[in-house]
């Protein structure tokens, strides 16, 4: 909440770049140095639920990585969000990959020799961690080479215990009411944008249920789970969850940063024991942060914690590039 309210809103100078994916939506790449030919590193941020490249924290994220590391940095802005419109039912599903998939082979072939690095905060967090288990299961997939590290920050690793920690009485009210807002706000919009997004929305969503729901997970179960193939929440949550994962099998190396005080990931939801058995991931667990929080400082103003470890990280990788094996 601190830094919600206190962070400034520096200025960042996007260059968008629409992306059609083949069954008909629209997501956008918002780019900062891409086109400077001297800057061979590329570092992807996919933010948090209803974030964009707009938000503070995606801001001077974006802002510390082209100073720190003078690279070309791009955040994805998922579909129906950040001015693009929503041209088929499909919202963003913390199980699915597909759209990940698509914009890290358009990156890899527009900046073939460039090395990428890529970075979830929250649900990009699972949605990343989702594909890095899914690659991972898969030998012979050349997908691990296009990736040269990732990091996830603020990621929930069970969403079932998730859920139940944004529905206890004080966080229902600082956060779980507000997302849903925001998250029926942009629905409605939508859906009432043209006649031919509302009937193909009313095929698996009523407008009037939308209308009565108070909770993220209401909204998951009548929103997001029939229209990405899920019968509930709860079968959707069972695919999305992380604990449950092939973890060891991830093949990149992959850094994680939450706080022990996350409302969004309750220490105890940590999968701790499977982690420390996975020979290319690491944890760094803070006492205090909240989430996507990491504030430092009497008047955390600027850029915190996250930012620094992280772009240590990323430093430290792009230094092994392209002459020593990374991971195991």
């Amino acid at each position: 909440m601190i830094a919600s309210v206190l962070k400034s809103h520096p200025l960042v100078n996007y260059s968008r770049e629409l992306l059609h994916t083949p069954d008909g939506g629209i997501l956008a790449l918002d780019w900062v140095n891409n086109d400077n030919p001297s800057t061979p590193l590329t570092v992807l941020i996919l933010p948090g639920l209803t974030g964009t490249s707009s938000h503070n924290y995606i801001r001077h994220f974006v802002l510390q990585a082209t100073q720190q590391l003078d690279c070309r940095v791009g955040v994805l802005n998922n579909r129906g969000l950040a001015g693009l419109p929503l041209k088929t039912p499909r919202v963003c599903c913390a199980a699915d990959t597909e759209d990940l998939e698509y914009v890290i082979f358009h990156i890899k072939k527009t900046k073939r020799n460039f090395p990428l690095i890529v970075v979830g905060i929250s649900l990009g967090g699972i949605i990343l961690t989702n594909l890095l288990c899914k690659i991972g299961e898969q030998e012979n997939n050349n997908f691990n080479n296009m990736i040269l590290g990732a990091a996830v920050i603020s990621t929930p690793w069970d969403l079932f215990k998730t859920s139940e920690s944004l529905e206890q009485p004080l966080n229902q009210v600082l956060f779980n009411r507000h997302l849903t807002k925001l998250l029926k706000s942009t629905l409605k919009q939508h859906m009432s944008s043209s006649n031919l997004h509302k009937v193909n929305f009313k095929k698996s969503v009523d407008i009037n249920d939308v209308s009565n729901l108070s909770t993220v997970r209401e909204f998951d179960d009548k929103v997001v789970a029939p229209l990405s193939g899920y019968k509930d929440s709860n079968e959707y949550y069972t695919a999305a969850t992380l604990h449950i994962k092939p973890l060891e099998k991830i093949r990149v190396p992959l850094l994680c940063l939450n706080a022990a005080d996350d409302p969004f990931a309750p220490v105890e939801s940590i999968p701790f024991a499977l982690l420390h058995r996975c020979p290319n991931v690491v944890m760094i667990l803070t006492r205090y942060g909240g989430h996507v929080g990491f504030t430092e400082g009497l008047l955390p103003r600027g850029s915190g914690y996250m930012e620094k470890v992280v772009l240590q990280y990323a430093k430290a990788l792009y230094h092994q590039w392209p002459t020593n094996k990374i991971c195991q």
